[in-house]
């Protein structure tokens, strides 16, 4: 720089200079253009100009860092920071801001405690709350509960009275029945002795009279039997009201055909030949009069001959051809064949009469000729088989080959809808009975499909119905007249005996007597002689009657 700038004496006074080697007013030694008066020399008048000038280059080298030391050299008063210095001043900074965010920290989770706090506070008192009136709730449906059960103990009561009541009465009226037969046997007795007597043998006509005495005092003990069991076994529509009557003596009898029918069982839970695990489906072959099972949970259908001895066993758990997943029905049609309802697999496979598979129909799908676990089977008179395919709900309808030919019905509580169709039966017009099991009734079809008729409705009284599972139709007693239709009630634990238009008949098994209900009657069906064969799945057992 041209310009001087203000040196500093050892005693600290200032002294100008008038030019860069120029000598001071004083006559003082020079250095560097800077005059230093000396020590005994008196302190120089400084003009204002020369100190404002002085002042303002001594702020920009004070700004540039630059300062001049004692002796007039340019000096920086600035270094650089050290490594050291600057790792220092980075930990300061960064304790600095540490704790800072400490205290920031700190702050909020202080916050956090009291939301929590006062959460906890509140969900506790929520939680007393909810307990009270829990508490409060639970007490009052148990006294409901108790109100009820006794109510119904009381309807109980009250029905038994009156059964027990009925039943004295009809007792009664057997007994007295029963002594006034007694009386005329006496007197008949009496008769015949006096003709004998008289001639050397019994007239026919007496024979007769006699024969039909015992015949009515035989029935009369059946039935007496029957009424001290109080109707254990087989109930008949007829029997509360004495209304099927005939003339035995000139006195009024009891005649019903239709007697208590008492029933056997073969069979036990386990996995060998002759045993079962869930039989669901069965059906008698017409041609050779063995009995086919479908033995659900064992994978398999086993065959018994018309002694009711092991003929045979086809299938196995899988996939696979010849294989089965939970058959639930078996039917055999007029060519001798076992069609078979492989519910699992979503299928249905036919095996001959050496029980070798010979094909299968169906995968799993709601199109035409596909399955969602088909139940139920039924052959027609023209060998068309008739297939209930539950998960679809709908029934479809095959050639006696397995060609799709049409079906019908779909989900719903209406005319011809179904909830779950599983049990299926054809009459002797090739009509078409569907059980109907969650709207609790029978569904009657004609063999195109259409809707013709239903009867039936959920409960336990005569004619209800409660989740109706297999149905099958009793011999005809007259040619070309339909039988009458047996319905296995599974929420009933029964069988009830319909008349072919719907009509109540009478009823095997009664829930409410533990020595003659069913456990479960999951198939029926019956053979040429008249026997009924129910098979139950819950006892593993197959009931004859």
């Amino acid at each position: 720089m041209s310009s001087t700038l203000p040196a500093i004496s050892r005693s600290g006074s200032t002294v100008l200079s008038g030019g860069r080697g120029g000598t001071g007013s004083t006559g003082g030694s020079v250095a560097n253009g800077f005059t230093r008066p000396p020590p005994s020399t008196p302190s120089v008048r400084v003009s204002m100009k020369s100190i404002g000038s002085a002042a303002k280059y001594a702020y920009r080298w004070k700004r540039l860092g630059l300062a001049r030391d004692e002796f007039g050299n340019k000096v920086h008063m600035n270094k650089g920071p050290t490594v050291e210095e600057l790792r220092q001043i980075a930990l300061e900074r960064a304790k600095q801001s540490m704790s800072k965010e400490s205290g920031i920290i700190m702050g909020k989770l202080k916050r956090l405690t009291c939301l929590v706090a006062n959460m906890r506070r509140e969900t506790e008192i929520d939680a007393e709350y909810v307990r009270l009136e829990i508490k409060k709730l639970t007490k009052r449906a148990i006294e409901e509960i108790y109100a009820r059960e006794q109510e119904l103990l009381d309807q109980v009561d009250k029905l038994v009275k009156e059964a027990n009541t009925t039943l004295d009465g009809q007792y009664k009226q057997l007994s007295n029945l029963k002594t006034q037969f007694l009386a005329k046997e006496r007197t008949c007795c009496e008769r015949l002795e006096q003709e004998v007597d008289h001639e050397e043998k019994t007239p026919a006509p007496l024979i007769t009279y006699q024969e039909n005495v015992q015949q009515a005092l035989n029935y009369l003990k059946t039935n007496e039997a029957n009424y001290k069991r109080r109707w254990v076994g087989f109930r008949t529509a007829n029997e509360p009201n004495f209304k099927n009557t005939v003339k035995v003596l000139g006195f009024v009898g009891i005649s019903d055909p239709r007697s208590v029918r008492p029933w056997r069982s073969i069979g036990r839970e386990g996995i060998e030949h002759g045993q079962f695990r869930g039989p669901v489906g069965i059906d008698v072959d017409k041609l050779r009069g063995d009995i086919a099972i479908s033995d659900f949970e064992n994978h398999r259908i086993q065959l018994l001959d018309k002694n009711e001895e092991f003929r045979g066993v086809f299938g196995s758990k899988g996939s696979d051809s010849g294989c089965m997943k939970g058959p639930n029905d078996v039917k055999c049609d007029r060519d001798g064949r076992f069609v078979v309802a492989d519910t699992f697999n979503h299928r249905i496979s036919w095996y001959d009469s050496k029980m070798e598979h010979l094909q299968s129909i169906g995968r799993k799908g709601n199109k035409a000729g596909e399955f969602d676990r088909p139940r139920s089977l039924a052959i027609t008179s023209e060998g068309n088989i008739v297939v209930a395919d539950t998960g679809n709900q709908r029934v479809q309808v095959f050639t006696g080959d397995g060609e799709y030919l049409f079906s019908f019905g779909d989900l719903g509580k209406g005319p011809g809808q179904f909830k779950g169709p599983h049990g299926l039966a054809v009459d002797h017009k090739n009509n078409i009975y569907v059980a109907d099991l969650y709207n609790h009734r029978i569904q009657v079809f004609d063999e195109a499909g259409k809707f013709i008729r239903s009867f039936g409705k959920e409960g336990r009284l005569e004619g209800e119905l409660s989740e109706p599972r297999a149905i099958a139709f009793t011999p005809a007693t007259t040619v070309g007249e339909a039988g009458n239709l047996l319905v296995a009630e599974m929420e009933n634990q029964r069988v009830t005996m319909f008349s072919d238009d719907g009509q109540y008949l009478c009823t095997y098994g009664d829930s409410c007597e533990e020595n003659s209900s069913f456990g479960c009657p999951s198939g029926v069906a019956v053979d040429s002689d008249g026997r009924i064969f129910v098979s139950d799945s819950k006892l593993n057992v197959i009931h004859i009657m």
